[in-house]
């Protein structure tokens, strides 16, 4: 199963917000979502991002997720 992340860049934080499940991606933590969003002390700076990426994606899972810390998990 796939599953698509949204990742702090400053804090590295990361929230999962969608799972693959055949060929349709189903929402997934959308009741955290606004928290997730909301807790960004950064977002008013002007380098601010977010970034989004499967989780089969190695590139991302190495650079974020396996040195990230999991929003829901806090």
């Amino acid at each position: 199963m796939n599953r698509k992340y949204l990742v702090d860049t400053t804090t590295r934080e990361y929230i999962c917000v969608a799972l693959k499940k055949g060929q349709d991606w189903i929402p997934n933590n959308q009741d955290s979502l606004p928290g997730f969003m909301d807790s960004r002390t950064n977002k008013d700076e002007a380098d601010y991002e977010l970034v989004t990426g499967e989780f089969s994606d190695n590139n991302f899972f190495e650079k974020w997720i396996r040195n990230g810390t999991n929003f829901l998990a806090k």
